[in-house]
């Protein structure tokens, strides 16, 4: 058995264990993450820290944009009229590093994006990324056997449109499907003594859908407004089983049993307005958003003996996990010369509660949990060519002010966190737009900052901490 078997091993006995001495079922709850395979930024959205915005950017946030997507980078925030340019097909695929990296098992997710105008007035985009990570081993000695298997699989698909309504207002709506799953399952056997299985799983699904509308007020001006609304559900499995000498099952001990859904909505909302007096661009964005997460299930953990089952942890009763969550941001482009200077600035505040009362074994349980966090965040940044349009160079830089609380009660006392920090971010990269191709080369650092303190996507697994061996290349073709 290889030491990281046996660690793991360990691990699910060490759960079953202690899992009812914790009963800390809210904050688990809270604490499930969300997969996430496709960035909803690209490249140079995040070289910029959310300036510029590529056609990739417009189908994973505002699909009403997809009109006048095109590959030429313009000095603005995003798509206008007029900018849609002669190629009618955006395709970054592969090679356009914008799926998640280097996650469990060092997966890569394979992700591609396909965006077309079918006419004037119509258009449709499509995005889909795949990850795959399986790590297999058997062994087998003087009778003995161990087996561990570490699957990990997932699919992550959006597709959106754009229709022209009228000469100043533009419809948009996407759809969006994830499907994870990971499996992480040890079986060894000796005979005449016994053995030991454990198993711990995840799966998860999701279906998102928005609709915005954009309205241009004049040639230089426009409002936009953004709503989402998401439903998914996931369910979280350890458990282990205790093997007799003849190989038959005699207890069954599961020490987690969730089967959660989750619900949310958010509503973004901006105005735009393109410089007067040279090229350039002001924005003024805000957003609402609220999330519910809630078991759907009683039996987080029991026990099974000679076919007897024994309830360990109850639900009685819960107030779901519920984040409310508002931003507010204004950012400005402008030219010093032939030099693009971006600069900006984003205020964000969440907040997270939910209480649960739970029979452990007996005893009832009640535990709640408050907490909250306030970023401040400030970007500046420089986007200089080297050679007349076709190559630039971008330098910026991101700080963030965070402050955050965490609370946790129980019936017997309670426990407070409270923590407040700066983070700095920088980035540099190359940006080259020839002919009918873009490239992007960024070299990524520093640690981002999350505006929740509930894990969302895969923290340890992304491209948004970048080592000097892993440097980000992105490249797009229209035709």
């Amino acid at each position: 058995m290889s030491f990281r078997s046996t660690g793991f091993a360990l691990v699910v006995a060490l759960a079953v264990a202690g899992a009812h001495e914790a009963k800390a079922v809210t904050r688990d709850l809270a604490g499930v993450p969300s997969f996430t395979l496709t960035f909803g930024r690209s490249v140079l959205n995040q070289l910029t820290y959310d300036t510029y915005r590529t056609p990739f950017d417009e189908l994973q946030t505002r699909p009403y944009n997809l009109l006048f997507a095109n590959i030429a980078r313009q000095p603005n925030f995003g798509a206008w009229p007029g900018q849609q340019g002669s190629y009618a097909r955006y395709v970054d695929a592969l090679i356009g590093n914008n799926g998640a990296t280097n996650v469990d098992n060092d997966a890569d997710a394979i992700e591609g994006t396909m965006i077309r105008r079918e006419t004037g007035t119509t258009a449709w985009g499509i995005n889909a990324a795949f990850l795959a990570g399986t790590l297999k081993s058997d062994d087998t000695a003087a009778g003995s056997t161990f087996s561990n298997d570490n699957d990990l699989k997932a699919f992550d698909v959006r597709g959106g449109a754009a229709f022209q309504i009228a000469n100043s207002f533009v419809l948009g709506a996407a759809l969006r499907a994830v499907l994870a799953g990971h499996d992480n399952t040890d079986a060894n056997f000796e005979p005449g003594v016994g053995g030991f299985n454990g198993v711990e799983n995840f799966d998860q699904t999701g279906v998102t859908a928005d609709v915005g509308v954009r309205q241009f007020l004049s040639q230089t001006s426009s409002w936009e407004l953004d709503a989402t609304l998401g439903y998914g559900s996931a369910t979280q499995d350890v458990s282990s089983e205790s093997i007799d000498d003849t190989g038959a099952i005699t207890d069954t001990f599961v020490a987690v049993n969730y089967d959660i859904n989750d619900l949310s909505f958010a509503v973004t909302g901006s105005y735009n307005r393109l410089r007067s007096e040279g090229l350039g661009e002001m924005e003024y964005r805000g957003g609402l958003s609220f999330a519910q997460r809630k078991l759907s299930n009683s039996d987080l953990a029991y026990t099974t003996t000679a076919g007897v089952t024994t309830p360990d942890l109850t639900l009685l009763g819960q107030d779901p996990v519920t984040t409310t969550a508002a931003f507010a941001s204004a950012r400005s482009i402008f030219q010093a010369g032939e030099t693009e200077v971006f600069l900006g600035g984003r205020l964000d505040y969440a907040m997270s509660d939910g209480s649960s009362s739970s029979d452990a074994s007996g005893t009832i349980v009640n535990e709640s949990i408050d907490d909250s966090a306030m970023v401040l965040g400030l970007t500046f940044g420089i986007r200089q060519p080297l050679f007349r349009d076709k190559l630039r160079i971008i330098v910026s830089g991101h700080g963030d002010l965070i402050s955050g609380k965490t609370g946790t009660s129980f019936d017997t006392g309670s426990t407070e966190d409270r923590s407040t920090l700066t983070a700095t971010q920088y980035a540099v990269g190359l940006e080259a737009v020839l002919a009918n191709v873009t490239l992007d080369f960024a070299w990524l650092g520093g640690e981002e900052a999350s505006a929740v303190p509930v894990p969302i996507g895969l923290p340890s697994g992304s491209r948004r901490t970048v080592q000097l061996d892993r440097l980000v290349l992105s490249a797009a073709v229209s035709w």
